[in-house]
């Protein structure tokens, strides 16, 4: 899975994914061999609460062979990098490990994290902000913009401002992994093919750029981006959907309640799509999609109070 968030002059402009994964039994040893003896606390901490339970590797240090070296990047501030790790484990791992189990996350989430200081700037100013690719590594930037005082996460608005600061973690993070994460999934069980037909002849494949997230609703997506074709639309449905609280859902629906497509509103569209990603998630994978959502809204509200400057 590769996810591209490109923004130019701090606005989005556009994503990509590329997919493929693993559907291997996990073992009970880690795959990551490259250094046997964790360097500083914090390596020992990410060793013991993400190497060793789930086979997962977080990438703080900077690595050419990791980058893209068309782009300047700048390393993660280590504190910075601290701070975000803590809050992946309590807000995302820590949230399908106590709804689905600790095997579940360990044989089907990412297994690499890299984590990067700035945005990547090409010369005509665009920058990208996160990306996913292969079902196994997510990059995540801008992790330098992390303010210990004022974590910030929205909860109530779906359309607020992704440039805005104080930086929505929430947006920037979280949904970019929920969102990669039901890539691993649909690829390894498939969703059904009845979602595909809801918005048949209504993607937007070649100018979805152009959609704003205020008026996807209209014609029955979350975002923008989810106007791009149906494997991107089921995707963003279920990580918005996730991360969103009773309150932040109504006003996307509520964006769509007046304008029709065919005979259904924007609204209605998204309801009936929501309801067979819900039947996927139970029948595939015996997820309750609204106790997932519950706990990992709570564990979001969670953040907002986490020492994120020590580990424990």
């Amino acid at each position: 899975m590769k996810k591209y968030i490109i923004s130019a002059m701090m606005l989005l402009a556009g994503c990509t994914f590329l997919a493929s994964c693993s559907t291997d039994e996990p073992s009970g040893e880690s795959i990551f061999k490259t250094e046997t003896t964790p360097k500083n606390e914090f390596d020992q901490w990410l060793y013991e609460n993400f190497t060793k339970p789930y086979n997962i590797q977080i990438l703080y240090r900077y690595n050419d062979s990791e980058t893209d070296n068309l782009y300047n990047v700048i390393p993660a501030d280590p504190e910075k990098a601290k701070a975000l790790a803590i809050m992946v484990r309590h807000i995302w791992i820590d949230a399908y490990k106590e709804v689905a189990g600790e095997t579940f996350i360990k044989k089907y989430g990412p297994k690499t994290y890299q984590l990067l200081g700035s945005a990547q700037y090409s010369s005509n100013q665009s920058i990208t902000l996160g990306y996913a690719e292969n079902g196994v590594k997510i990059t995540l930037f801008r992790v330098n913009e992390i303010d210990f005082d004022n974590i910030y996460v929205e909860m109530t608005d779906p359309f607020r401002s992704h440039d805005k600061l104080p930086l929505d973690l929430n947006h920037w993070f979280f949904i970019t992994m929920h969102h990669e994460f039901f890539h691993i999934l649909s690829q390894t069980k498939n969703y059904p093919t009845t979602f595909q037909e809801i918005s048949a002849g209504h993607y937007h494949s070649a100018d979805w750029v152009n959609v704003e997230d205020t008026d996807a609703p209209k014609e029955g997506f979350v975002t923008g981006y989810g106007s791009s074709e149906y494997n991107e639309d089921i995707a963003e449905l279920y990580a918005h959907y996730v991360t969103s609280t009773d309150e932040k859902w109504e006003t996307l629906l509520k964006a769509g309640e007046k304008d029709k497509v065919g005979n259904q509103t924007g609204r209605q569209i998204i309801e009936q799509k929501l309801a067979i990603v819900k039947e996927y998630l139970k029948a595939s994978w015996n997820i309750d999609l609204d106790q997932l959502r519950q706990v990992v809204v709570r564990r979001t509200e969670e953040a907002k109070t986490l020492d994120l400057r020590t580990l424990n």
